[in-house]
């Protein structure tokens, strides 16, 4: 029987390899060249001059020029020199000076407009970017030791503004990122990135007004995850229900582990203004497309100190957690669509000089305050609300109408008292006479309260609300709830029903 030798084989394989790495190669013509199908279809026109030599391609004097929102102008930048090199094993280094000057000419249409021209640096240390992949999937690599960007030169009109009227100057520290990018129907890409350290200062005088603002701080640890879709060709950026439509989509979350922000505003007329601002950590996250736009934000161990002109003392506020979040629709739809809102303000806390404005006795419990808000439901929108013309088109009218509404959790801890509720209602929007000019409502809600009563009797002893007063806010506590299981504690439940009546704890009250 014959044998097979296996030698061909084991040099088969690695050239198979090779083959395909070599399809894959990139080239620098084909990176810039996506730069600048990119920025086309966002709408930018571009100017530069490109010089191939060797495999590798230099692109100088770039220009990017796009027209202002509402034909308000038109505005350009000039970036400097980017080299495009072929490596060896197929990917693309793209080299940037380590000083890339940029400069932003605005010049907006107007009889009182007056042109803008910014010149800025951005420089970078140990820095370097890589290409790789394919010209329709190609991944970004980029390390830098430090970078930052700097206000250089600020011009109005005739007036020129050096460092001392304005001043933008933002550092980083050990950043590294990846890009992914691929191009079908949809231009798709995903990024992660990380930065040590960000650092801050911005200055704004001037010369005209008085008021001066100044912002400056810090955050360390920063973490960016984020992707989307772009549509391949964009008619106007400014039309983000047209671009929406068009498929574009974007989602992205930012972390920091500690962060610090001082503000001073200095205004002869009304009085200066100072806070400072300190957290152990934070997120902010936005998600956008034709289903609807979203936000989210928290913050932890946020502590701050605000100074202002007619208080005769500082104000001392913490949290140990603070947090909102936002998700609406933005699109019009036969059908209804999610909406949601929170709030948190988690273990609140007030110098004792505040409380002493309205408490100086010290008969309200100082105890750390928390309020939490849950609510999410559905609504029908009548009309793209990103859309301007859509929008102008309402004429006033309302945009939608809401559905249904859940309260998944409502708490109010303070001063003693905790109320706690809970609901689940839908809304019948061809019925607005039942309750005037309101959709019927058909659902129910519950609430408990603990030490309600105590609080009022401080209330009272405080001299806030007057015993008559009080005697009639018992009265209405009876009609509409009955006793809990604890002491001084009451519960109720309140009933909207189909035929229009409204019944707390089972009786009747419309």
């Amino acid at each position: 029987m014959a044998r097979i030798s296996t030698a061909p084989l084991a040099l088969a394989f690695p050239l198979a390899f090779l083959s395909q790495a070599a399809l894959a190669d990139l080239t620098p013509t084909e990176v810039w060249g996506d730069w600048k199908t990119y920025m086309q279809g966002m709408g930018y026109t571009i100017d530069a001059t490109e010089n191939a030599s060797g495999g590798n391609l230099t692109v100088s004097d770039i220009k990017l020029g796009f027209p202002m929102p509402d034909d308000g102008g038109s505005a350009s930048i000039a970036m400097g020199t980017l080299t495009f090199n072929q490596n060896a094993d197929g990917s693309v280094a793209i080299v940037m000076p380590e000083v890339l000057p940029v400069v932003v000419d605005v010049n907006a249409k107007g009889p009182d407009a007056k042109p803008v021209k910014m010149t800025m640096s951005y420089s970078q240390t140990g820095h370097a970017m890589t290409a790789s992949g394919s010209a329709t999937d190609m991944t970004y690599d980029y390390t830098a030791q430090t970078i930052a960007l700097k206000l250089d030169q600020l011009q109005v009109g005739p007036d020129s503004f050096g460092e001392e009227n304005a001043k933008i100057d933002v550092t980083g520290t050990d950043l590294s990122s990846v890009t992914k990018m691929s191009i079908g129907d949809l231009r798709n890409y995903s990024q992660t990135g990380t930065i040590a350290a960000v650092n801050y200062d911005i200055f704004v005088n001037n010369p005209t007004d008085p008021n001066q603002v100044k912002l400056a701080g810090s955050m360390s640890n920063l973490t960016v995850e984020g992707g989307g879709t772009i549509p391949l060709v964009i008619p106007d950026a400014s039309d983000m229900g047209a671009m929406l439509k068009a498929g574009f989509a974007a989602s992205g979350t930012f972390t920091y582990t500690s962060g610090v922000t001082d503000i001073e505003v200095t205004d002869p007329v009304n009085g200066n203004f100072a806070a400072k601002s300190t957290s152990s950590s934070g997120k902010l996250g936005v998600e956008m497309g034709a289903t609807g736009l979203s936000y989210l934000g928290s913050q932890n161990d946020l502590a701050m100190n605000v100074t202002a002109a007619g208080l005769p003392f500082p104000i001392d506020l913490s949290m140990a957690e603070s947090g909102f979040n936002l998700k609406m629709p933005v699109s019009k739809s036969d059908e209804a669509q999610d909406f949601a809102f929170g709030i948190t303000l988690g273990n609140f806390k007030m110098s004792d000089m505040i409380w002493g404005i309205f408490d100086p006795q010290g008969q309200l419990p100082r105890d750390p305050a928390t309020i939490k808000l849950d609510l999410t439901g559905q609504a029908k929108l009548f009309a793209d609300i990103l859309d301007p013309e859509a929008a102008a088109n309402m004429a006033g009218a309302a945009p939608g109408e809401v559905q249904s509404l859940k309260i998944n959790n409502l708490q109010v801890d303070a001063v003693g008292a905790k109320l706690d509720g809970s609901g689940d209602f839908t809304f019948d929007n061809t019925d607005k006479t039942t309750f005037p000019g309101m959709p019927k409502p058909v659902g129910t809600v519950n609430l408990a309260l603990v030490g309600g009563n105590a609080l009022l009797d401080k209330i009272v002893a405080m001299g806030f609300v007057p015993q008559d007063q009080a005697m009639g806010v018992r009265m209405m506590m009876g009609l509409f709830a009955v006793p809990g299981d604890a002491p001084d504690s009451l519960k109720s439940k309140i009933d909207f029903t189909e035929d229009g009546q409204v019944l707390a704890n089972g009786q009747r009250i419309k």
